[in-house]
């Protein structure tokens, strides 16, 4: 069996995982994140299509083993998921959860889950993925005070499968061959995710995500207002000193160094729409619409730019 894995469905897992366990949080809040893959099997391959993050762990302090604790509408989600791939086509090929600052293996309860998984369909997939194996290039012994063993080019995950499902819990399993498909080469990969990550760490918080956008959208907005007051300044200083000859040149520096600003800004915006996919899908309706409506503040500013660089034109 080999695992067919688009690059989107690889960012997604990673995305999803690392916004509660990142450099940001304190290790001792670091979130197991869960969700399911869609897609078909060709033969004995599995081709997964999407991945779509459904919950995170709730931290208890006080729990002797973490579990997850799945709410209705976890399920309500994955029914709505099924259904849509289903007219597709498609299918649950298999699920993913990280193990966030520690060893990348099978736990009885993820063995649990993945029996469900292989009874359903017995050539679903377990991805087990750990955004600090991606970070350090390094394998997590299974006890503390044992030796790491350093890895290179490694994506962060191991993909597993039951030997014998008949076995229930007890049943073993074994690593199953992937490919990540989208890079030029398999070098970029990691080198790539890992700046990938740098972005989700800085702009894709677990919390005040309305905050954290709002702010990004308000700084940009006065940042752009002081380039175009800062350019109307500069160019009456000009005046007062005679200097209207470089007034021309002048202009032009500034409405390339604002242009420039503005693409920057959309490029940023960009990515914050990408990291929407990246969401649990009961969070979607409710963030998604005040997400747009936070960013078209932007679009509403930059609208009159044009307007207000002519009228700065005609000034001078």
């Amino acid at each position: 069996m080999t695992v067919f894995i688009p690059k989107e469905v690889y960012l997604t897992t990673v995305a999803a995982c690392v916004r509660f366990a990142n450099q940001r949080i304190d290790k001792d809040d670091w979130l197991e994140v869960s969700g399911i893959f869609i897609g078909k099997n060709e033969g004995e391959d599995v081709y997964i299509t999407k991945s779509y993050p459904i919950m995170h762990q709730e931290l208890d302090r006080d729990a002797v083993i973490d579990q997850y604790k799945w709410s209705d509408e976890d399920y309500e989600a994955l029914y709505i998921i099924d259904e849509e791939a289903f007219s597709k086509g498609e299918f649950t090929v298999g699920w993913w959860h990280s193990h966030p600052g520690f060893k990348i293996m099978m736990s009885h309860i993820d063995i649990k889950t993945t029996l469900s998984y292989q009874t359903n369909n017995t050539l679903a997939i377990s991805l087990v993925f750990n955004p600090e194996r991606l970070v350090r290039q390094i394998e997590l012994p299974i006890k503390k005070g044992d030796p790491v063993k350093q890895l290179d080019g490694d994506p962060g995950f191991k993909i597993f499968r039951l030997d014998d499902v008949s076995k229930g819990i007890q049943a073993s399993y074994h690593t199953v061959e992937y490919v990540i498909k989208g890079y030029e080469n398999q070098e970029q990969i990691v080198p790539l995710t890992q700046k990938f990550i740098i972005d989700i760490t800085n702009m894709f918080p677990k919390e005040n995500i309305f905050e954290t956008y709002e702010k990004f959208i308000t700084d940009r907005i006065s940042e752009l207002n002081s380039l175009l007051q800062g350019t109307d300044e500069y160019l009456n200083t000009l005046i007062r000193k005679g200097e209207s000859g470089r007034i021309h040149e002048v202009l032009e520096n500034q409405t390339r160094d604002i242009r420039k600003y503005v693409a920057e800004t959309f490029i940023r915006i960009e990515n914050i729409k990408q990291f929407m996919n990246y969401l649990e899908f009961k969070e979607r309706n409710m963030i998604i619409p005040k997400i747009e409506e936070i960013l078209s503040q932007w679009d509403e500013t930059v609208a009159n730019l044009n307007a207000k660089l002519t009228e700065i034109a005609k000034k001078f």
